[in-house]
Parts: C-alpha cells; sequence; structure tokens
C-alpha cells in the first residue's frame, strides 16, 4: 500500500490528468506517475511546483490489473474520496473526474441533499447524484465543515488576462472529456452574459460554465 508519495516533479501530463514524482537521490529511485482529481490538478496546474507532497489512494482494478495512484493534497480529501467510490456505481475513474469541485462544496451539496449542484459535476446525472446523496448524507458533514482547498487561497492572485484564463478552461474542459467544440461554444456563452463579471481565475470561469451546462436544457 502507497499512502504518501513526497518528491520532485518531472513531468505533468495534462491530457491524462496526471504527474510524475520522482522520489529517489541523485544516484537513482523510484518515479510514480500521480493522477490527480480534478479540483487537486486545478490547485496545482498554474504554479506547478517543483516538491510535491501527495497523500495517496492505491487502486488495483478488477478487469486491468494495473495499479493506479490517485492524489490529494491532505488526508481529508482522500477519505471524502474513499467514500466517494464506495457509492455504487461509482469508479476511481468518474470519481476522479466528478471531484472538479472542492470537497467541501460537493460535501455541503450531499448534506443539503442538492441534486442541482452535484448533477453539474462531469459524469453525474440524476440518479447518481441520488445514489450519492442516499449513501453519503450524514457521512461527510466534516468534510462539509472545511474551508475549499486552494480555490479561495487561489482568487487572492492577481487576476489573469481573460484570453489566457478561458484557454486554461478549454484545456480543462477538453481534459474532461468534452469536445474543444462544445467548450468553445459554452465559455463563449458564459463570458458573453451580461449578468458575470469577468472571472479572475480558470477555476472562476470552469465553476460558471460548469452552471451553464446544467441550466442548458
Amino acid at each position: 500500500m502507497i499512502s504518501r508519495i513526497r518528491g520532485r516533479a518531472v513531468d505533468w501530463h495534462e491530457d491524462r490528468q496526471s504527474v510524475e514524482v520522482d522520489t529517489g537521490s541523485e544516484a537513482g529511485g523510484l518515479t510514480y506517475e500521480v493522477r490527480l482529481p480534478t479540483a487537486v490538478w486545478l490547485a496545482l496546474e498554474d504554479a506547478r511546483p517543483d516538491a510535491l507532497d501527495l497523500y495517496t489512494h492505491y487502486h488495483v482494478p478488477d478487469r486491468a490489473p494495473v495499479p493506479v495512484l490517485i492524489g490529494f493534497l491532505r488526508p481529508i480529501e482522500r477519505d471524502f474520496f474513499r467514500k466517494l467510490i464506495g457509492v455504487p456505481q461509482m469508479g476511481v475513474a468518474k470519481a476522479q473526474q466528478a471531484l472538479a469541485a472542492s470537497v467541501s462544496t460537493i460535501a455541503q451539496a450531499i448534506e443539503a441533499e442538492d441534486r442541482r449542484t452535484l448533477t453539474r459535476l462531469p459524469g453525474i446525472g440524476a440518479r447518481q447524484a441520488d445514489r450519492i446523496i442516499a449513501d453519503l448524507k450524514g457521512k461527510v458533514i466534516e468534510e462539509a465543515l472545511l474551508v475549499d482547498e486552494g480555490f479561495d487561497a487561489r482568487s487572492q492572485r492577481p487576476s489573469r488576462d481573460t484570453d489566457a484564463i478561458a484557454e486554461d478552461a478549454t484545456e480543462a474542459l477538453v481534459g474532461l472529456g468534452y469536445t474543444r467544440r462544445d467548450a468553445d461554444r459554452w465559455i463563449a456563452a458564459v463570458l458573453g452574459a451580461p449578468d458575470l463579471a469577468p472571472p479572475q481565475t480558470t477555476e472562476d470561469l470552469l465553476r460558471a460554465v460548469l452552471e451553464h451546462i446544467g441550466s442548458t436544457p
């Protein structure tokens, strides 16, 4: 069981939302590829720190016995992920994709039985939202009280150019499995909305786009 990895980030892979972490010395060692849930990826993608300290969930799929490591910034995030993958029909890959909002945001939606918020998450339909609520309500109160991991601190940074933010948001949506055409169309619709304040960060725009997707018939 590999529960924590500390080392040097040597390569980032946007296509599969993962980072390779070298845990060895100059004389040699091991390099692990760690997949990151969307919220963790968003918290790290701009800075892409050289040194990483990730709490990991070790998973071996039944049908394809190739081990997979999922990385988190804090143990409580990993604990929430483990609760989430215990929900019927919620596997590791789907949970990694679905965690596009902070753990506290998702936990608050579960405790409030807020199906609308849950169905805005990638890959989560109405039936799956109901399963999540039925299985986890009352079990994620601690997570619901968290401060959003990474998002609040990042919002205090100087704003970036809207074009750059839009480009990053497009790549993030493509990484989630949406087509570039749809991503560009949704982003254009959100940025063209008269009542929307200019996004200050990529995650601000992604949240608005996910809300737009959820409200579109």
